[in-house]
């Protein structure tokens, strides 16, 4: 009895880990696409995670020949073995053809969506979709879990994982060597290239000025990055001090955060951490995101409250001055940006997302 699992982000990754942990006393092996926590955690790692390391819609579009063989390549692969279930986590372009693509060719067994598509903010034919093809969800937050099943697609939720994450949390290593005493301010970059690159020249600029006003500004570094990737982060940023540990280590000990939107902004929520939110991507993706974008905002934190708590820089406004607006805006007005971030956290759940999603998989396949 083997379970299927794939996923294409870092965050996804993690989550995968966790969830093999959980499973793998009583299904083995696990097996499929996924990261160094995934393989750490005891499953057989087919394809890797970067195979999916792409961002925005031009940069897709080349990629497109490439994706589908890969698809067609793990669907003969599902079907060859005929796992008990497939677990897919993220990468809803991705994951979703790959599923229909399974159905198509007569795959009935259990389907599980950890981490499912934001159909809530754009393309929520989506959901529709996921219902046809008999997928159960397993969201992260309560919002997506309600919008699913009001729709009538399965799902299940208790709570996000970084609830059980962080419980107990200490940083695994130490943040800084031979750093002075001023306090941390962690720039986030990014996990994906083209990311990386569009991000690293606007975080040195916002580094050398927070470094003005008697900050020490720290550059994050994904460890999923190519070496390649990671020098050239460097050569942008050089002389800022480097960080090549766990972001959300970086994160716990700073005073705030300056960087690329995702899962940082919600870990950055969990540490009561203020962030400047950016994103910069190609023109076609920010038209295409701005045409067909349901929600207001890009960071969790604002879309839970429904507000902005974390000014969000999008595109040209990602620059240096904004940052630095946005800033003295905290430090102006942190009581009131604190108590938000408490209203925002609350709206988390509670512990036990991991063992939920594992309860869930073993009972649809008898384990």
């Amino acid at each position: 009895m083997s379970l299927f699992l794939s996923c294409g982000e870092t965050s996804g990754d993690h989550y995968a880990g966790r969830l093999i942990e959980a499973v793998k006393s009583k299904v083995a092996p696990v097996w499929g696409m996924f990261g160094p926590e995934g393989t750490m955690a005891g499953g057989h790692a087919l394809w890797g995670l970067e195979e999916l390391q792409v961002m925005g819609i031009s940069e897709a579009f080349k990629e497109i020949p490439r994706l589908m063989r890969l698809k067609n390549a793990m669907a003969d692969r599902v079907l060859s073995e005929m796992p008990s279930c497939v677990v897919v986590i993220d990468s809803p372009d991705y994951h979703i053809p790959l599923i229909k693509a399974l159905r198509k060719r007569g795959y009935v067994r259990p389907v599980f969506y950890v981490s499912p598509p934001t159909a809530w903010a754009w393309r929520r034919g989506r959901a529709s979709a996921l219902r046809d093809l008999k997928v159960i969800c397993l969201p992260l937050f309560e919002m997506e879990h309600l919008f699913y099943k009001q729709r009538g697609v399965e799902s299940h939720w208790t709570g996000h994982p970084l609830l059980d994450d962080l419980s107990g949390y200490v940083p695994e290593e130490r943040v800084l060597r031979n750093t002075d005493a001023s306090p941390i301010a962690a720039l986030l970059p990014g996990s994906r290239p083209s990311e990386t690159r569009r991000l690293a020249p606007v975080l040195k600029g916002a580094g050398l000025m927070l470094q003005e006003m008697g900050y020490h500004p720290v550059i994050s570094i994904a460890k999923n990055l190519s070496a390649r990737d990671r020098e050239m982060i460097k050569s942008i940023c050089h002389p800022l001090t480097f960080f090549e540990g766990k972001g959300v280590d970086l994160i716990s000990q700073s005073q705030f955060v300056v960087g690329a939107c995702g899962t940082a902004a919600v870990e950055a929520m969990m540490f009561d951490k203020f962030m400047v939110v950016l994103y910069k991507a190609s023109l076609l993706s920010y038209i295409v995101f701005k045409v067909m974008i349901k929600t207001k905002w890009v960071s969790m934190p604002n879309v839970l409250l429904q507000r902005e708590v974390y000014p969000e820089l999008l595109q040209g406004k990602a620059n240096v001055g904004a940052i630095k607006r946005a800033i003295c805006m905290y430090l102006e007005n942190s009581a009131k940006i604190h108590k938000d971030l408490l209203e925002a956290k609350n709206k988390m759940g509670r512990r036990g997302a991991y063992r939920l999603w594992a309860d869930v998989i073993l009972e649809r396949i008898g384990r």
